[in-house]
């Protein structure tokens, strides 16, 4: 299973869902920061969780609108559901960033400097904007800071923004750019890779 997949158990999970629902919440809730999905991959993964019995859709149609599915999630499903949620809370972060800096001697420092600077304001505007909707929130809240998974996002951005800062202050850095000539020299430097 997949971080689609995930998403759309979870949804199907919360409440029976059609193709639709399911992009209308992704785009309400601004899920689409973290889940980049499009509308043909949720389609495509709605078809394969049905084909492997994980949901189990019905048509349905309202008036004179276009027929469409809902689905139920099964208890195949469900389990599914539980171990991948568990999987990625504890399970290996695949954060392309890491590699993106692991790989920055293969750019222009001056560059990439700048579009880490614009980035870092766009981090700037979002946290913000979480913020923003932090302290707007109803209290009390389960967590103690507010809606935990604002909370979570925005403290996530903000080491994020704290890294992208401290990149640009070596890419800008003529002696300290030099030494980025290859994988994981962010972490060294020039000197030999030690184990």
């Amino acid at each position: 299973m997949n971080r689609y997949d995930l998403v759309l158990l979870g949804f199907i999970q919360e409440k029976d869902s059609s193709g639709y629902d399911i992009i209308t919440t992704i785009r309400k809730r601004e899920l689409d920061r973290w889940a980049k999905i499009s509308t043909s991959t949720i389609y495509n993964r709605l078809t394969r969780l049905e084909k492997n019995n994980s949901i189990t859709g019905r048509s349905e149609r309202d008036g004179n609108r276009p027929e469409r599915t809902t689905y139920t999630i099964t208890d195949k499903g469900r389990e599914l559901l539980k171990k991948e949620v568990v999987k990625h809370l504890i399970g290996f972060n695949d954060d392309p960033r890491t590699l993106g800096y692991a790989f920055l001697y293969g750019t222009d420092p001056i560059e990439v400097a700048r579009t880490l600077e614009a980035h870092g304001k766009k981090l700037e505007r979002e946290i913000d904007a979480i913020d923003i909707m932090i302290n707007e929130e109803p209290r009390p809240t389960l967590y103690e800071g507010g809606p935990f998974l604002n909370c979570m996002s925005r403290d996530h951005m903000a080491v994020e923004l704290k890294y992208t800062r401290e990149a640009v202050k070596i890419l800008r850095d003529p002696a300290r750019s030099k030494k980025l000539n290859g994988y994981f020299f962010m972490n060294f430097g020039n000197r030999e890779f030690q184990r």
